[in-house]
């Protein structure tokens, strides 16, 4: 049994807190928690409680560390815990920039440990289908594809309400590391990195904030790939459409269906050179793959952690995948503010010391809106 410390209690460490207190992480127990004040839980009441990180690693008698705290304290504290022999869990981003994240997988391999990060959108079911898809060939080749994901609306006072969110400081970019992160960790997932890309970042466009609110992204992959992703944190109701063209096939993810069109002889491309039809168009069948519910989400990756530092399997969630969808954050980001088109490898080093700048002209909030209202609903949509 893997014996779980849990740093910081807020929404999503109240998350953690049921799952690992409500059996369904199978082989690992919450042994200890940390944060900076006491948290009234009534299912954390008889489990020993730190306010100092350093003591709960030397005596709190865990062998894996979950973080759950905010965002500017995730590299920090993912370090500290690996060089104190503990295997590490870290909420998304793992880091504010890439370099960073690749720091923390380097660092655990030296420490022979586990750095994995929580890309829980990778379970759900309508993404791994287009994965499976994608990677088996059953789409064909993929000629171009589109993500319009901008219903990821946020109001003003969920900024307000810490000192941490929509700052430099805090967060070191808005909704392209916050929200959209799970978008962009399924895409680099799905696609891998590209070739190159021009991004283009509206800073504070809807909302009184240091980072972007509105992103429109486009990419050129090998092969004559192309894809664009576009997002925003200020638009209701939004959209989440995403569309791939393959040659055997054209895809449409929208809400929770797959509506698949495949060709009926085989290859658009085949029936574009060869028909006499001047207006024709390729013969398909249609069809529609319906799914439901999000999948394990944050409890499936703690098991798989859990049973990867427990040798029973191998870590899907590892920190080099959560290297990619920072890096590709990182390089939209970038190209923004560079107004430069960005070419891969990605020079996350440049990055990172324009990213220094930009955090030593901002400061945490030192006041913060008391009258939110929490709704856990859609807290972690």
């Amino acid at each position: 049994m893997l014996k779980i410390g849990l740093i910081g209690l807020g929404p999503i460490g109240s998350l953690h807190i049921d799952n690992l207190t409500g059996g369904k992480i199978k082989d690992a127990e919450l042994v200890c928690v940390c944060d900076m004040r006491k948290v009234d839980n009534p299912k954390i009441a008889d489990i020993p409680f730190f306010s100092d990180t350093d003591r709960m690693l030397k005596e709190g008698g865990a062998d894996a560390i979950v973080i759950a705290t905010p965002s500017f304290t995730h590299f920090d504290l993912a370090k500290k815990c690996l060089m104190a022999g503990k295997n590490v869990l870290v909420e998304k981003p793992i880091a504010l920039c890439s370099a960073d994240a690749k720091k923390l997988q380097e660092l655990a391999k030296k420490q022979n440990k586990i750095c994995a990060v929580m890309l829980n959108q990778r379970t759900t079911p309508i993404y791994r289908r287009i994965k499976e898809m994608v990677s088996s060939g059953e789409i064909g080749k993929v000629n171009r594809v589109s993500w319009n994901m901008t219903n990821w609306f946020r109001p003003q006072i969920y900024f307000d309400m810490s000192v941490w969110r929509g700052l430099w400081k805090g967060e070191a970019g808005g909704v392209l590391i916050n929200q959209a992160i799970h978008n962009i960790d399924a895409f680099a997932w799905i696609f891998g990195l590209p070739q190159s890309l021009r991004a283009w970042c509206k800073f504070g466009k809807y909302h009184n904030i240091e980072v972007e609110d509105e992103v429109s992204c486009y990419m050129e992959y090998p092969e004559e790939m192309t894809a664009t992703f576009i997002t925003s944190s200020g638009e209701h109701p939004g959209s989440n459409r995403f569309e791939i063209s393959g040659d055997k096939a054209y895809v449409i993810a929208e809400d929770g269906k797959l509506r698949i069109s495949k060709f009926k002889d085989g290859s658009a491309r085949d029936f574009t050179l060869n028909t006499k039809y001047a207006f024709g168009t390729p013969e398909t069948v249609e069809s529609v793959e319906e799914f439901d519910g999000k999948g394990g989400q944050h409890a499936e990756v703690m098991n798989n952690f859990a049973g990867a530092c427990l040798g029973k399997n191998k870590c899907d969630y590892g920190a080099d995948q959560g290297v990619l969808s920072l890096t590709l954050a990182n390089s939209m980001l970038y190209s923004s503010l560079t107004s430069a088109e960005i070419k891969f490898p990605f020079d996350d080093e440049a990055y990172a010391k324009i990213l220094a700048q930009k955090q030593a002209a901002s400061e945490l909030r030192k006041e913060v809106r008391k009258d939110f209202i929490l709704d856990f609903n859609k807290s972690f949509r």
